[in-house]
């Protein structure tokens, strides 16, 4: 589908991202939905795999967005604990989770096309065809149940990235946990966990580790950034940390060696607003990145997703969002089930001009009219 926004490669900020999350998301599940056939049994449970992660994972990113919608107006339960979740893990989670969902719509428009036959399957070994048959007698168990031994690559490639959606699923989960959770203990545990969980995910994974430091060039290139880096605010829990902290505690620790990023030090509670907080990944990087990942697609279904959000209460529905995030692929276009998605990513009508179509195959061809009584009113004068 041809992007109508410029091809100009533009960053990513929060809310970007997780706009084009839910859009992805939505857009992949249609995909999925059609891979996943009774007669093709080979590819049938990584795409039940893969639709349980992407369904999960664009309803926790929809709640994680109304939740930081409540934490900028400050209409949280316990506003002071946007200070006990780091700028850096945000932005780490998000751009991890926008790179493994890009990948994964490329790998299921892949299969798609191979359904379709227009592109070749990957050989699923490089062994000889002979010495693949002798073994397979001795693989009528697969350890994982379904399929294990006659996956292709690609469906390979997409069980690793379920597990890396899910990976950050919890570690969201973990964050709104710490937002909104009544429960001190509760929230502390989780504060604990999202910080263990980050180091291990930054020590891991060095690509990220290396977007993270190049994300000073993303700040200087970012056209909403333009005041210079802030500095914590006095009294605050980044700036006594940092005045406090022992300088060799950051080196005691091997999962804290890499050199900080220029957000470190910063909490959600110092950043007034999330736009402002940039991700070292552009538009050009994703797949279908100019599409649903820019900021004009961002103001377009911006305010819509506002409202949603203040009239529903949780996740909202997902034929909502699919009348705001203007889905193009319907049910009736690309063949799939009215309920293919369940409850999570129903199709709705297209959104042409910012103003959705909903409602023109339900007008009625006669419109009643109130009757309305002319009532006069008899006034009586007491002689």
């Amino acid at each position: 589908m041809a992007s109508p926004w410029p091809a100009v490669q533009e960053n990513l900020s929060v809310t970007t991202a997780i706009i084009g999350l839910l859009a992805v998301g939505g857009k992949t599940i249609d995909t999925l939905w059609d891979l996943n056939t009774p007669a093709d049994r080979k590819s049938g449970a990584v795409c039940v795999q893969a639709l349980q992660e992407i369904k999960q994972c664009r309803s926790t990113v929809h709640v994680l967005y109304k939740t930081l919608s409540l934490l900028e107006s400050a209409q949280l339960p316990s506003p002071e604990r946007g200070a006990w979740i780091s700028v850096d893990h945000l932005v780490a989670i998000l751009t991890d989770t926008v790179l493994a969902m890009s990948e994964l719509q490329a790998g299921c428009e892949a299969l798609s096309l191979e359904k379709l036959g227009l592109v070749t399957p990957p050989p699923s070994s490089s062994e000889p065809r002979g010495q693949r048959q002798r073994q397979q007698p001795e693989e009528e168990n697969p350890p994982h149940g379904v399929g294990a031994s006659c996956a292709s690559p690609r469906q390979k490639a997409i069980e690793g990235l379920c597990s890396r959606i899910r990976w950050h699923n919890l570690s969201m989960t973990m964050m709104m946990t710490i937002l909104k959770c009544p429960g001190e203990s509760d929230a502390q545990n989780s504060r604990v966990g999202l910080e263990r969980r980050m180091k291990r995910l930054l020590s891991a994974n060095t690509n990220l580790s290396a977007r993270m430091r190049r994300l000073d060039d993303f700040l200087r290139q970012a056209r909403f950034w333009a005041s210079p880096r802030l500095t914590p605010y006095p009294g605050t829990t980044a700036a006594l940390a940092s005045r406090d902290a022992p300088p060799d505690e950051a080196d005691s620790d091997g999962a804290r060696r890499h050199p900080p990023s220029p957000m470190s030090g910063y909490t959600l509670a110092d950043i007034p607003v999330l736009s402002m907080i940039p991700l070292p990944v552009t538009t050009g990087e994703l797949t279908d990145g100019t599409l649903f990942y820019t900021f004009a697609y961002a103001r377009l279904v911006g305010r819509d997703l506002g409202e949603l959000m203040q009239s529903q209460a949780g996740q909202g529905t997902s034929r909502s969002l699919g009348v705001i995030l203007g889905r193009t692929n319907t049910a009736a276009e690309n063949g799939a089930s009215s309920t293919s998605t369940g409850g999570s990513s129903d199709v709705g009508p297209v959104v042409v001009g910012g103003q959705t179509q909903a409602g023109a195959d339900h007008v009625p061809s006669k419109f009643t009219r109130w009757r309305v009584r002319d009532l006069s009113v008899r006034r009586r004068w007491r002689g």
